[in-house]
Parts: structure tokens; C-alpha cells; sequence
């Protein structure tokens, strides 16, 4: 699922920013082409460019092929038509697009056995659309700045992935962006609604039909994101939050704040896949150990659920359910004596216990109280746990 999500959210980036023949283009569909050669050692073709010379600029019969070679997939992308409106160019080597539309997309994920899987996409739309021009010789900053797309808004109609004959339905992207468009940094939401693995498709992964007997004939489920990328000093820090959210099932959220990343390090990983390498970090040591981590959680929120499951759970262990909450909190307590902190462990037990008596939130966080270099975290004797735990202020809490 982690792939199908990285694939659909590649589908609505790429269709704007695809690079074409070698035939003369608009200035800013060149940057385009520019910006998607960072990502893709690949060329398309397409049938015709049409300006007409006021900032309104159309491409037609786009295609994009990658073979796959060497144990590794390759790509095939199509799309009908994409139009570029109220084009101009802002000063600094950036263009902004007023508005962008995309027709007919569809993307496939291809081995040498042929089609992995498939998404489709009708339509989708951008507002606000801001291109960086990589220039001839790029700092690191200006190269990563190149190779993002960024955009006020962006969205799509509903989108179909194919997965061994089952069809995934989907009912749109939709993301917004605020900020800087000569740095990239600012506020971000995204969201993929409603997407909906049907009956037929979950007999492939639920095999002994676990899900079935919880009562989920398909499941729906929401993917969101939202957070703050902040730039400066040729660093990059994001503070995140990515949510996975199931219907009549729960909430289960990731968050991060993690600062001081070099961009160096990231034009190197964009260097080393479009040349087809492994990153190679070694000159990079000294900065790498300098990001730093301000918090780390991991939060669940039951909707349903849980409730469904203890039962299961415990018939499995050959105990009813009020047998199996009464002797979790002690295997827990046993568990956690050997990390060697007391309060942590009467902590953790608390909250286990008071999340199975009443299942609603539980969430498991990393809070130092001020943020710890990878260098430091580097340094934490694994023979004394419990210091370890206070240095990064772990903590556990339920229904809060």
C-alpha cells in the first residue's frame, strides 16, 4: 500500500512536469523537462506544443517510458493533454503557472513479466504552480529547489489503481501549499479520500479471512497529511504529521519534527537515482550528524476496531476477554522491568490498561527537551535503556 500511495501522489505531480523531444519548447515547459530529468534519467515524446505567445501553452500525446532492466520496474506514462494558462516568469529563474489542467493520465508499474499495477487518472488541476529553473550550474540549494513542484493547489477526479485484475477506487488528491515559492518552504496539507479496497481484493492479502470475521466485507480509508518545511543555510527541517484513517475502524497517525537536513544530502540521493547508484553520504558524515530530532509519536484513536478484536485476541490465547485485560498490564509490567525505569514502566502499564478498560487513544511520543542531534543519539549506551528514555523524554499516554 505504502508503494500504490507513493505511485498515485508521483501520478499527480508528474503529469505537469514531464520533459519532451528535442524540438525548441516554451521557456517554462523546458524548465518542466528540467525538473522531471533530476528525478528520471528518461525522455518522452509527444505529438504537439502549441503557445500561443500570452502565456497559454498546450502539450498533447505525452509519453514517458522506462524500461525495467536489471531486477529493477520500470515506468510507463501516458496523458491525453495538458494545458498551462497565465504563464509567466516571476524574475530569479522562476515561472509561475496560473493554472494547469491535465486529461488522461495513466501511469503502469511494469517488470520484465509486464504490468505490476496501474493507476488511472481522468483529470486533475493546479493553481498557483511555481517552477525553478535549474540553471546551467546549480548550487545544491538551487538544484533540490529545481527538482520540487510546488503549487497553492492541486487536485484530481476519482482514480482507479488495477492490482492483479482488482480494481482500487479512489476518490481524489487534493493538496494546498503556502509559502516561499523561491525556496519551496511553507505550510502544506495533502489528502487522498476515500480510497476503497474492495472484497474481492482483500481475499489476496487476508488469506485466513481475519478481517472478514471482524465484520469488513471492503475496507475505506482516508491518507492526509499536513505540516511545515522550513529552509534556510542550505538546510531543510520538516515537521509532519501523516495519517492513515479507516473507516469504522480508527486513526493511526505518524508525526515527526526533524530539522538541520543538509541539502546536499538530498541532491545526492536525487544524483545517485537518476544515475542509477547508491547514495554515497561519506563526505556528508559531519553535517548528517548535525540534524536534529525535537519529536518523534506514534498516536492510535480507536473507532470500533479494537472492540472487535479483544475478543478475537483472547479466544486465541485461550482466555476470555476480561481474563486476557487483566493480565496485560502485568506481562507488560514484567516486559518493561529489564529497560531499568521505574516510572516509565508504571507509566506505560497505566496507560495500557486504561486504553483496553476504555479504548479510545493511546500514543507513544519521543519529547526531548531540547532537540537531540543524530550524533547524540548515536552516543546512548544501549546497556543503560532507562537513562536513555529519560534523555528522549519517551512517554505513553491513553484517551487523552
Amino acid at each position: 500500500m505504502k508503494t500504490l500511495t507513493k505511485t498515485i501522489l508521483v501520478v499527480c505531480l508528474a503529469v505537469w512536469t514531464l520533459p519532451a523531444s528535442a524540438a525548441e519548447v516554451p521557456d517554462v515547459v523546458r524548465v518542466l523537462f528540467d525538473s522531471w530529468k533530476t528525478r528520471l534519467p528518461a525522455e518522452p515524446t509527444y505529438e504537439s506544443i502549441k503557445d500561443d505567445g500570452s502565456g497559454n501553452i498546450s502539450i498533447s500525446k505525452l509519453k514517458l517510458e522506462q524500461a525495467a532492466a536489471g531486477g529493477t520496474t520500470g515506468m510507463t506514462l501516458t496523458i491525453d493533454e495538458i494545458r498551462l494558462q497565465t504563464v509567466n516568469e516571476r524574475g530569479n529563474g522562476i515561472y509561475e503557472v496560473g493554472d494547469a489542467s491535465f486529461a488522461g493520465s495513466k501511469m503502469a508499474i511494469v517488470d520484465s513479466a509486464g504490468t505490476l499495477f496501474s493507476v488511472t487518472v481522468p483529470k486533475g488541476t493546479a493553481a498557483g504552480w511555481y517552477l525553478k529553473d535549474i540553471g546551467d550550474t546549480p548550487a545544491p540549494m538551487e538544484a533540490y529547489r529545481a527538482s520540487t513542484t510546488i503549487a497553492r493547489k492541486m487536485s484530481s477526479g476519482p482514480m482507479a489503481i488495477e492490482v492483479r485484475g482488482h480494481t482500487i477506487t479512489v476518490d481524489g488528491y487534493n493538496s494546498t501549499w503556502d509559502g516561499d515559492p523561491e525556496t519551496g518552504a511553507g505550510r502544506f496539507t495533502a489528502k487522498l479520500a476515500n480510497v476503497v479496497i474492495p472484497e474481492t481484493a482483500l481475499a489476496q492479502f487476508d488469506t485466513a479471512g481475519t478481517l472478514k470475521q471482524l465484520g469488513y466485507s471492503d475496507i475505506a480509508f482516508d491518507i492526509t497529511g499536513d505540516g511545515e518545511m522550513k529552509v534556510a543555510d542550505n538546510k531543510v527541517g520538516l515537521d509532519i504529521t501523516v495519517a492513515y484513517i479507516g473507516k469504522d475502524m480508527g486513526v493511526v497517525s505518524l508525526s515527526a519534527d526533524v530539522s538541520d537536513i543538509p541539502v546536499a544530502a538530498l541532491t545526492e540521493n536525487l544524483e545517485a537515482r537518476t544515475a542509477g547508484r547508491i547514495p554515497d553520504y561519506t563526505a556528508l558524515m559531519p553535517e548528517l550528524q548535525n540534524v536534529s530530532v525535537s519529536g518523534l509519536s506514534f498516536r492510535f484513536e480507536d473507532n470500533s476496531i479494537t472492540r472487535k478484536l479483544l475478543p478475537m485476541i483472547a479466544a486465541l490465547q485461550g482466555l476470555d476477554e476480561a481474563t486476557m485485560k487483566a493480565s496485560a498490564g502485568a506481562m507488560l509490567q514484567l516486559s518493561l522491568m529489564q529497560l531499568g525505569n521505574q516510572a516509565f514502566t508504571d507509566q506505560a502499564v497505566g496507560a495500557v490498561n486504561s486504553f483496553l478498560k476504555d479504548p479510545r487513544s493511546i500514543t507513544l511520543e519521543i519529547k526531548p527537551p531540547a532537540p537531540i542531534k543524530v550524533e547524540e543519539l548515536m552516543m546512548l549506551n544501549p546497556a543503560t535503556p532507562g537513562e536513555a528514555i529519560d534523555k528522549l523524554g519517551v512517554s505513553v499516554s491513553a484517551n487523552d
